[in-house]
């Protein structure tokens, strides 16, 4: 039995076929979202200074949004739901392409935000009814390896050197994108996953524990780490940033694979606790060391941690804290922790003016505090679970013990 266990593939409930309609919708709300939330603002709206008014209003929107749309979510069709706001958002993107001033473009910027936030709410939701608890971890990891890349061409290869008609165009079809799944039936699987409701009940006291360090390195990777990497573009040439730029993607989609398996076999504070520990190192030498080639390997380190992070408390953390009653609610805390520090971040603040050494420094020492919690916070993977993973993987290296001696015989 067990030379035919995959230990990778242990406890994967989740049907090919549900796993491309999620890897579709996390590509296309991910990718919408880089899109309305820069590329738009920056065609639409010529002010620099009106257009960093609509930044800032709508990451406040989008998180007013979470809050107010996590409370009837769960009386809704997630799959209903998804496709309204897509179709919703695509008219509104469309819109755009007719003359209006700025302040017209403004409120469909805005609007753009409410639509969003409900629709990537419900998939999150839609997620979690397609997951078991011990493989979220995974699950998540390899939606992050697949749908990432693309994220990453479009974002920052296709979309910068685009002009006002085709970003527009661009923004409607990734609105749009959600709808294709309708090809998959993907109605199918919300029935199946009715059949396997689990019931997870946790104190508020595990939620703060859990939500604390992504408080803390939401708000430093808009301030402390974000005045580092200022300063690394300014220092070095557009083109080896650019280099730095691809290596920290690399290093993003190889840590969410990295990271969902620890999750899964090892736990989730284990990888948690990894993944802030490398990003405070990371962050660190990123401020202190100026020799190129050790700054190639500091980003690729801090992608790694940054894919570990993302896809923990994205799509595990809260999931596994979760219960069909409130996992609307659950989930809108992580996503709104990071919409709002985004659009603090976009404030006007003189982060620059703070000492390099003081930003790599601090930064560090703040991340290092964050593993406070959860050192104090319950694990929140299945106990059972570890054990049998444990077992199989004892039983493995038996066997290879066992078949090293017959070779040797």
């Amino acid at each position: 039995m067990f030379d035919k266990l995959n230990l990778l593939k242990s406890g994967i409930q989740i049907s090919k076929h549900d796993f491309l309609i999620s890897v579709l919708l996390f590509f296309t709300f991910f990718t919408q979202y880089f899109v309305i939330s820069v590329h738009i603002p920056r065609q639409v709206i010529p002010s620099v200074g009106n257009r960093l008014v609509a930044q800032v209003a709508l990451h406040f929107v989008i998180a007013i949004t979470l809050l107010l749309a996590s409370f009837f979510i769960h009386r809704l069709n997630k799959l209903r739901l998804i496709y309204a706001s897509s179709i919703a958002n695509s008219i509104m993107i469309a819109l755009l392409f007719f003359p209006s001033g700025e302040a017209i473009k403004l409120v469909i910027v805005l609007v753009t935000g409410v639509f969003f936030s409900t629709g990537i709410l419900a998939f999150f939701v839609y997620f979690w009814n397609l997951t078991a608890p011990e493989e979220k971890g995974r699950v998540a990891g390899l939606i992050g390896f697949i749908a990432l890349p693309f994220y990453f061409v479009v974002d920052y290869m296709v979309a910068p050197n685009l002009d006002f008609l085709w970003t527009v165009i661009l923004g409607t079809v990734l609105s749009l994108g959600p709808i294709v799944i309708i090809l998959l039936r993907p109605e199918k699987a919300m029935l199946e996953a009715k059949k396997n409701e689990r019931k997870n009940y946790f104190e508020n006291r595990t939620v703060l524990l859990y939500a604390l360090p992504w408080i803390l390195f939401s708000l430093i990777n808009v301030t402390l780490a974000k005045n580092i990497s200022l300063n690394i573009l300014q220092q070095t040439s557009a083109s080896f940033y650019l280099f730095l730029i691809i290596l920290q993607g690399i290093g993003v989609i190889f840590g969410a694979v990295f990271g969902g398996i620890i999750a899964d076999f090892f736990g989730r504070r284990l990888s948690l606790t990894f993944g802030l520990t490398l990003y405070g190192i990371s962050s660190a030498l990123a401020g202190l060391i100026e020799i190129n080639e050790i700054i190639s390997g500091v980003y690729v380190a801090n992608g790694f941690s940054w894919g570990i992070l993302m896809i923990l408390y994205s799509f595990v953390i809260w999931g596994d804290m979760a219960n069909k009653e409130n996992c609307a609610k659950i989930y809108s805390i992580g996503l709104i922790i990071y919409y709002s520090t985004i659009g603090i971040g976009l404030l006007p603040m003189q982060i620059s003016q703070i000492p390099l050494v003081v930003s790599a420094l601090g930064s560090c020492l703040l991340i290092f505090l964050s593993n406070l919690p959860i050192v104090m916070a319950p694990e929140l993977l299945s106990p059972g679970f570890q054990e049998r993973i444990k077992f199989k993987m004892h039983i493995n290296a038996v066997r290879k013990v066992d078949k090293k001696r017959q070779n040797q015989g």
